[in-house]
């Protein structure tokens, strides 16, 4: 395959510059290109001056009127000339694009980038480079680093991946000018220190990349957790302590495209940032591994919406007093040719893109189906917690869309609780109350879960219009509780219980963490000490027999 895309680049380049109009000639090469990758469409949008061969409006290259994009466009951003750019869209057709079309498809974004600017009379060069910092953009990056690899042994050096911390401060303080000038200075110092022996390059925002030699691998960690930089600002002269969060590669082996050199490290950038919470992560072998599986499989997501391959499955909440089953939580499990794709695979990894609402929406339908076709039966129902992603909170008409697929669903209200997560983030704290407000509005109840693992619980209990706290498991499954874990937990209850407030208790496995929950006054328990989470045939026997 990698040689098909080399033969096909070079006959795509042939055709962009046979024709005397650059727009026909590169319409013709994008048609040559688009059943390869399936292409939707192909549009041309121009920052700055448009040069003189285009016309005004942007440019649609390549349209395929059978075939809707599956969606949103890849977009790519290149520079032709100072101060100018051009923004290639591609819309996919079938699937979404893999990484290797991903990485194929931006080389041809700069690929038209250089031929629009060599049409347009310019060098060419202005392309491969950052046009505010001076150092190379991520073209150029990339093309020094297939250069250097010629020369030099890769596995030898260590890949970074750059994330400035808090520089939108610094902008919004000193203004978008001396902004400029800042981020100009940090990437000097960056690119003076790489240089020795290394590379680096600036993709643009706060984001850069460099290659540095192992043997100053910890020296270069320890430089840019405190890059020091002084500046005029009128008559003073302030000095700025710039630190950053980083993702290493380090470079082990041979490996197919370039474009790792950046990909890698932003994996473990992306670990460090979301996942970790710290200034450095290592893309690990498995840390990598498990990114490419994440990729592979949520390349079928919405295929696997569609044919409903995700199924709802029941872990039972029961009351310990009595033994008898009062409640239950909505679990969602993939399976894929016979096979269950773990929940950490791919609840994550729909969090980080942003994309799990709609699975969250599928459960909710579906638990509400199951729920109602139980009531025809003859079976009495008990409330079912739905999970919601703070992610979802994007969504501005949430509560309304839940209201309306319970109500569309026909059953109480009463028999749907929406659980989300506490937090410590200020700004979603704020859209959690209010949405938890709306839903109580609505009439339908809410739950906190993993309650007491954030620093705000307090200000949950106080601000959120909450039904029930579900106590976070770290308390049970702790090691070293000790008597102050005791004496939170029984104030958590006891709060609780005069706010009119339920409580369960999450992760319950053994005989000793139920008498630990019972002694602080929680009786309503989920874990597997009772059951797990169960498919909606065995739920429903349990539906039928709720005493345990």
């Amino acid at each position: 395959m990698r040689r098909a895309y080399k033969d096909l680049r070079i006959e795509y380049l042939r055709t962009c510059i046979s024709g005397s109009s650059i727009s026909v000639s590169l319409k013709d090469a994008f048609r040559l290109i688009s059943s390869v990758f399936h292409l939707s469409g192909v549009e041309l949008e121009f920052i700055g001056e448009r040069p003189s061969v285009f016309g005004q409006g942007d440019i649609t290259l390549f349209e395929n009127s059978s075939a809707s994009p599956v969606s949103a466009p890849l977009k790519f951003i290149n520079d032709y000339a100072k101060g100018r750019a051009v923004v290639v869209y591609f819309y996919p057709a079938v699937n979404p694009f893999t990484e290797d079309e991903k990485d194929e498809l931006e080389l041809y974004s700069y690929l038209t980038a250089l031929v629009i600017s060599q049409k347009s009379g310019g060098s060419g060069t202005d392309m491969w480079t950052q046009q505010l910092s001076g150092i190379p953009n991520a073209a150029g990056y990339k093309a020094k680093v297939a250069q250097f690899m010629k020369q030099h042994d890769i596995t030898g050096y260590s890949a970074f991946y750059l994330n400035l911390r808090g520089f939108g401060n610094i902008n919004r303080k000193f203004g978008s000018e001396v902004g400029d000038v800042i981020m100009r200075r940090y990437a000097e110092t960056i690119n003076e220190y790489a240089s020795k022996d290394g590379l680096a390059g600036h993709l643009g925002g706060d984001n850069f990349v460099a290659l540095i030699n192992k043997d100053r691998r910890d020296d270069f960690i320890r430089f840019i957790k405190n890059v020091d930089l002084s500046f005029v600002a009128g008559e003073d002269t302030p000095e700025l302590h710039i630190s950053a969060v980083c993702g290493i590669w380090d470079i082990s082996g041979t490996f197919e495209h370039v474009g790792d050199v950046i990909r890698r490290p932003s994996i473990a950038y992306n670990e460090a940032k979301n996942i970790l919470h710290s200034d450095t992560a290592v893309a690990s072998d498995t840390l990598i591994s498990r990114t490419e599986q994440q990729r592979s499989i949520l390349r079928h997501y919405d295929d696997a919406l569609r044919d409903r391959e995700f199924r709802v499955f029941y872990q039972p909440k029961v009351d310990s007093r009595t033994k008898k089953l009062v409640g239950a939580e909505a679990l969602v499990r993939w399976f894929r040719d016979g096979n269950m794709i773990s929940p950490g695979i791919f609840i994550p990894a729909l969090e980080e893109r942003s994309s799990i609402l709609p699975l969250d929406y599928y459960v909710l339908k579906q638990t509400c189906e199951d729920i109602k076709k139980w009531i025809g039966a003859g079976i009495t129902p008990v409330p079912v917690s739905v999970n919601f992603s703070r992610k979802d909170l994007a969504d501005k008409k949430l509560a309304e869309n839940i209201n309306s697929v319970i109500r569309e669903a026909g059953i109480d209200k009463s028999l749907i609780e929406i659980e989300v997560t506490e937090t410590v983030n200020i700004a979603e704290q704020n859209d959690l109350a209010a949405f938890t407000g709306k839903l109580s509005r609505f009439g339908i109840m809410t739950a906190i879960d993993d309650f007491g693992s954030g620093y705000s619980s307090l200000n949950t209990l106080r601000g959120f219009q909450v039904h029930t706290l579900k106590i976070d498991r770290s308390f049970v499954n702790s090691d070293d509780f000790s008597w102050k874990d005791e004496i939170i937990l029984k104030n958590i209850v006891k709060i609780a219980n005069e706010l009119g407030i339920e409580v369960v208790s999450e992760g319950v496995e053994r005989e000793d963490q139920l008498a630990l929950m019972n002694s602080v006054g929680c009786y309503v328990i989920q874990g597997y000490y009772y059951d797990r989470p169960l498919p909606h045939d065995d739920f429903e026997k349990r539906l039928r027999d709720p005493r345990y």
